[in-house]
C-alpha cells in the first residue's frame, strides 16, 4: 500500500474514534441511569485511547507529530449541541444503544476492511486489534440494552471484558 493511501486510512481511524468519544460523552452528560452513565463514559474513554493507538502508528510510520483528522469520513453520525437535549427529553436509552451499536459496528467494518489491504505486519496488526476492541465495545453495548430491555445479562464493566481482551 502507498503512503498516501495509508495516511487516508489513518486520517479516517483519528475522525471516527474522535467522533466515538465526542458521542459517548454527550451520551453520559444525557443519560440519567448512573449506571448507564457510567458505561458511557467508559466507552468514550476508550475512543481516546483508540485515538493514541493510531496516533502512535502515525508517528512510529511516517513523519510525527499529531495527524489532523480527514473530513467527510463519519461513522459515527454527527449530533449537534442539541443531542444531549434530545436523549433527555426522549428517556431513550435503548435508542441510544441502538446507535452506538450500529456505529460501532461500522468501526469494525471499517478496521476489518483496513487490515484486509494491508500486507501482514506491524500496520495489519494493529488494525486487527482495534477491530478486536470495537467488537468488545459491540458486546458491552448489546449487553446494555439487553439488560434494559430484560431480555440479556447485567453490565457491570469490571466484569465485562473490552479492549481486545480475550475471554
Amino acid at each position: 500500500m502507498d503512503k498516501e493511501s495509508l495516511v487516508q486510512i489513518i486520517q479516517r481511524a483519528v475522525q471516527t474514534e474522535k467522533d466515538g468519544n465526542l458521542f459517548y460523552s454527550r451520551a453520559a452528560g444525557a443519560i440519567r441511569d448512573p449506571k448507564a452513565k457510567k458505561m458511557f463514559e467508559l466507552l468514550a474513554r476508550d475512543e481516546l485511547y483508540h485515538v493514541k493507538i493510531i496516533e502512535d502508528l502515525y508517528r512510529d510510520l511516517l513523519t510525527g507529530g499529531n495527524i489532523e483528522a480527514v473530513k467527510g469520513y463519519p461513522i459515527f453520525e454527527k449530533r449537534d449541541e442539541n443531542f444531549r437535549e434530545e436523549i433527555s427529553n426522549s428517556g431513550s436509552e435503548a435508542d441510544v444503544l441502538e446507535q452506538a451499536i450500529g456505529d460501532e459496528m461500522a468501526s469494525k467494518d471499517f478496521y476489518r476492511e483496513a487490515a484486509e489491504v494491508l500486507e501482514p505486519g506491524e500496520e495489519k496488526e494493529i488494525f486487527l486489534d482495534l477491530m478486536e476492541m470495537e467488537e468488545g465495545h459491540i458486546r458491552l453495548l448489546k449487553a446494555e440494552l439487553d439488560f434494559l430491555k430484560k431480555t440479556g445479562i447485567y453490565f457491570d464493566p469490571t466484569e465485562f471484558p473490552v479492549e481486545g481482551e480475550k475471554e
